[in-house]
């Protein structure tokens, strides 16, 4: 894979979203809606056939935008939201997610045999109040898979996936981990499961480390991370409530950036070259996920 080109293309997602609409939230729903259209052509332009899982959130209507297989056999998940916080053009959060989504959905498209994917945006993480977690565009869809009784084999949630530093001390470890050995350099890609979901997290994290070059930490909370809020705070704790297995993917958000939720979470401050590290390692996941022996029954 050639990925000067690959960088090339996570710049041009990235500049859309967090330069050209800068702001993507219920507060500007022009922007949003536009960034929900951007996610729906560039699956359709890579030829899948996207759809729409539209809902109204605090009066508006708002969607999901889904590409890919939801086989009854078993499938996986991809996503990232596209919203972000009032005020913020979301560069980190969660530009960075997007374009490394739309990415891996266009080298997936490149597999043979096709592999049991689904990609998603999600809108309406960053909604507000924080406590309406069933506006989330994630919760609407983990209400309506668990509904319709999917065998979801797992969720990858990609959340804040571009900032890296390698100083030491750029990475804040709660006092809770600070024992177990974790990096105070912010040079590493988080993986955050529940219990259920530690194979999922243990057979991504192999794939990560053949795959990419990026250095990998994994953490697996128990009680669904209500123990330690933080970890729950983004689509994957949805899928954790109705049983299905997700992992969290993340730079650590405010743990490391300090842009993060502000209006200076802006291009300039993120490491491409990291991103599409991430992005070749999920492509190998997403390859090695099409093997049987990979399959996680539910």
């Amino acid at each position: 894979m050639n990925k000067p080109d690959l960088q090339t293309r996570l710049l041009k997602h990235l500049q859309f979203l967090s330069v050209s609409l800068g702001e993507r939230s219920l507060s500007r729903p022009a922007h949003l809606q536009a960034a929900e259209d951007y996610v729906f052509q560039y699956f359709q332009d890579l030829g899948y056939q996207p759809r729409r899982q539209t809902f109204r959130c605090r009066r508006q209507e708002v969607s999901n935008v889904m590409a890919g297989a939801q086989d009854p056999q078993g499938y996986y998940i991809l996503g990232a939201h596209f919203d972000t916080v009032a005020g913020s053009p979301g560069a980190d959060d969660n530009a960075s997610g997007v374009a490394v989504l739309l990415e891996a959905a266009r080298l997936a498209r490149e597999l043979s045999p096709p592999r049991p994917w689904t990609f998603i945006g999600f809108t309406t993480e960053e909604r507000q109040p924080l406590s309406s977690r069933r506006q989330m565009g994630s919760a609407v869809y983990a209400r309506r898979a668990q509904r319709e009784k999917h065998r979801l084999l797992g969720m990858l949630c990609l959340e804040s996936v571009g900032y890296y530093s390698q100083k030491p001390g750029s990475q804040f470890i709660p006092l809770a981990l600070r024992r177990l050995g974790y990096s105070t350099t912010g040079n590493f890609i988080g993986l955050v499961s529940n219990r259920r979901s530690r194979p999922l997290l243990q057979n991504l994290e192999q794939a990560l480390k053949e795959g990419c070059r990026l250095p990998v930490a994994t953490l697996s909370v128990l009680l669904d991370g209500y123990l330690l809020p933080a970890v729950r705070r983004s689509d994957h704790a949805n899928f954790w409530g109705r049983g299905f297995p997700a992992v969290m993917l993340t730079d650590t958000a405010f743990m490391r950036n300090p842009n993060y939720h502000t209006a200076q979470d802006r291009l300039e401050t993120l490491d491409v070259a990291s991103m599409a590290e991430l992005t070749l390692g999920l492509v190998t996941f997403i390859r090695q996920a099409g093997d049987e022996g990979l399959f996680f029954p539910r």
